[in-house]
């Protein structure tokens, strides 16, 4: 037990940073202690990695498991799409058939996320990706525009979602262009008329 005048004089003493001793700045140059680090071998003896192009190739595995991470929010995609409908048009809907409707989706979901994920890299998929968003993006704006009858409206959310995973997996040019193609069809196509 520390009696009251040792706390007095333990509280008086210099504060412990204060006792760090100050370096000066090293006289070696920069030059100097990198000729020592090269004379010494160093850097030789470190793994270096390899610069020849000896990428990590992802496994079918690891395809499937991004196919499966993707299927997830886009099946909720749908299904919120799906209750935005049934919304619009007073249909009632509950939680439990937005998850029903979610696992619904996403047995069509993933072979097309697994094949576009896998083979983006591809022009010819990047090609077929973007003629596919084009076609899908003019034919839900003809169908919301057009047709706004429950039966054609339900056709929709599966357009919408298709649409919005086809925009996200292109690269950004085929992407923008693709948008302003689709956004021309409506500009003097549709809303025109």
């Amino acid at each position: 037990m520390t009696s009251i005048r040792s706390r007095k004089t333990v509280a008086k003493q210099e504060p412990l940073i204060k006792k760090i001793p100050n370096n000066p700045q090293s006289d070696i140059s920069d030059a100097d202690k990198w000729k020592i680090i090269e004379q010494s071998g160093v850097l030789k003896k470190a793994p270096m990695p390899e610069a020849d192009g000896d990428d990590y190739e992802p496994s079918t595995v690891d395809y499937v498991v991004q196919a499966i991470c993707f299927a997830i929010p886009f099946s909720l995609l749908f299904a919120t799409f799906q209750v935005t409908v049934q919304v619009q048009y007073n249909e009632p809907w509950t939680v439990t058939q937005m998850g029903y409707r979610m696992l619904h989706v996403m047995p069509a979901l993933l072979p097309i996320i697994y094949v576009t994920n896998r083979y983006k890299d591809s022009r010819f998929i990047q090609a077929l990706m973007s003629i596919a968003s084009v076609v899908v993006g003019a034919f839900l704006l003809y169908t919301v525009h057009k047709s706004p009858s429950l039966g054609q409206m339900l056709r929709a959310p599966g357009l919408a979602t298709l649409w919005i995973y086809l925009i996200v997996q292109l690269d950004l040019t085929p992407a923008v262009i693709t948008l302003a193609i689709v956004g021309v069809y409506y500009y003097y196509g549709l809303r025109k008329n």
